[in-house]
């Protein structure tokens, strides 16, 4: 199984959109797909197509055997797991994590792990060929934040794959060109790509579609399949 764990370095990144737009980018390429949702905010579903009514999630069960009737799928076929609205579940995201091992597809799948900005890196079950995406802005917070992150990173001494992933990159932006040349010339654990900012993304969400089925021609479109594709290039050079 290939596990990329995906969270924003602050609240308000666009971390979710991220996920399920390259989920569904990934599927389009034939892969199989997990997406579980492990932010209490449980907005997952507002990009994959679930009814805005529905609450439950894996939050709501005592165990994942039971979670297990919460999986829902899109219509591209990416199987996703709400977190749901239960606050006193026995059940916690490291088992979920765990147990996602004993879905009968799981040794080829792809599981995307929607992750909340308050917990750190180290607080999940990470082996060492797993990728962690870090998702920024092109801002001030965000660029102390990194120098912080990559600190705590050194300290730590992690063995898995650590990347900062930029996200709703303006151009037009003086200030957030000057940022990424920097970041791109300077930091060690920086993604070769970004994802720009795409009326199209904000657009899908309020038909419950991710960017690349609502624009097809976009250029969010053209950065989650290039994000996909890196993706798909770093776990094979995991494996190999």
């Amino acid at each position: 199984m290939k596990k990329i764990f995906v969270k924003g370095i602050k609240g308000g990144t666009g971390t979710t959109s991220v996920v399920a737009n390259l989920a569904c980018a990934l599927r389009k390429s034939h892969e199989t797909v997990y997406v579980i949702d492990l932010d209490p905010k449980s907005d997952i579903g507002l990009h994959l197509g679930l009814a805005w009514d529905h609450l439950l999630g894996w939050s709501d069960y005592a165990d994942f055997a039971s979670a297990s009737e919460q999986f829902h799928q899109d219509n591209d076929g990416v199987t996703f797991l709400p977190y749901g609205s239960g606050s006193n579940t026995k059940s916690s995201f490291k088992d979920i994590i765990n147990h996602c091992q004993q879905l009968h597809d799981s040794d080829d799948a792809w599981f995307l792990f929607d992750c909340p900005a308050h917990i750190n890196a180290l607080e999940y079950p990470l082996d060492p060929e797993d990728i962690f995406l870090e998702v920024i802005n092109c801002d001030a917070i965000c660029h102390s934040l990194m120098y912080k992150q990559l600190n705590f990173l050194k300290q730590s001494g992690s063995s898995w794959q650590h990347y900062f992933l930029t996200n709703r990159f303006n151009s037009a932006s003086e200030l957030e060109s000057d940022l990424l040349q920097l970041w791109q010339s300077e930091l060690p654990l920086f993604a070769p790509l970004y994802i720009n900012k795409d009326e199209a993304i904000m657009e899908a969400t309020a038909f419950r579609n991710v960017a690349i089925n609502c624009a097809p021609y976009s250029v969010a479109n053209d950065d989650f399949e290039t994000l996909a594709g890196w993706l798909v290039s770093r776990a094979n050079n995991n494996e190999s």
